[in-house]
């Protein structure tokens, strides 16, 4: 039966290679960036513009197929710890916020963070596993045309309001139709386009929040 060791090795070559993949698209959007400012002619720009837009596309796939595979190993393999104090601390201010305030007509009369992903360093004051659950969500459910689930919505806002203006079109600030995978990963630490170092980033995490030694 296949474990969580198991599971982090055999994607290890799919993992590996997405990251890489990742920083490949981010250099390549840096050439097409100078491109387009060196363009001499409407139709020099537009063609820079639609190749710039593609990459941003291409990237965020990417990005969101990376968070879909750490989202399946804790689904599958997480063993709960209990909730921090952090955590808890959250969910009991979300939920003051429901009961004081019933004008604005909550989606939920109770909030609460699914233990099965509670696990990993805190972002903000949510667990890393919460923000891998929340972007990879949002990635599988983009092309809906409809608003996320109450959880998925309270942790996007909750990285908003820590990088409201955050740079190099990055943005946390949820629009429909739009991806938001690429962001996610910047916000877990997994982006590093000059020294590659994502996915050590990403190994060092997992086996943190899985309790295996990679």
């Amino acid at each position: 039966m296949e474990d969580a060791l198991a599971y982090l090795k055999g994607t290890a070559p799919a993992s590996e290679g997405l990251f890489k993949l990742l920083n490949q698209y981010g250099w390549h959007k840096m050439r097409t960036f100078v491109a387009m400012t060196k363009s001499s002619t409407r139709i020099e720009l537009d063609a820079h513009n639609d190749s710039f837009s593609s990459i941003n596309i291409a990237r965020e796939v990417v990005a969101g197929s990376i968070l879909q595979i750490a989202y399946v190993a804790i689904s599958r393999y997480s063993e709960p710890q209990g909730k921090s104090e952090s955590a808890i601390h959250f969910e009991s201010e979300i939920n003051r916020l429901i009961r004081d305030y019933p004008e604005l007509k909550p989606r939920t009369k109770k909030f609460e963070l699914p233990l099965q992903f509670c696990l990993g360093r805190h972002i903000g004051d949510l667990p890393l596993g919460i923000v891998i659950y929340a972007g990879r969500n949002q990635y599988n459910h983009f092309h809906e045309g409809k608003r996320l689930s109450v959880l998925n919505e309270v942790v996007f806002n909750h990285l908003h309001t820590m990088w409201p203006d955050p740079p190099n079109e990055l943005s946390f600030d949820l629009k429909p139709g739009h991806f938001f995978s690429y962001s996610i990963l910047a916000a877990l630490g997994w982006v590093d386009t000059f020294r590659g170092l994502g996915y050590e980033a990403y190994k060092r995490d997992m086996g943190e929040l899985l309790r295996v030694d990679l």
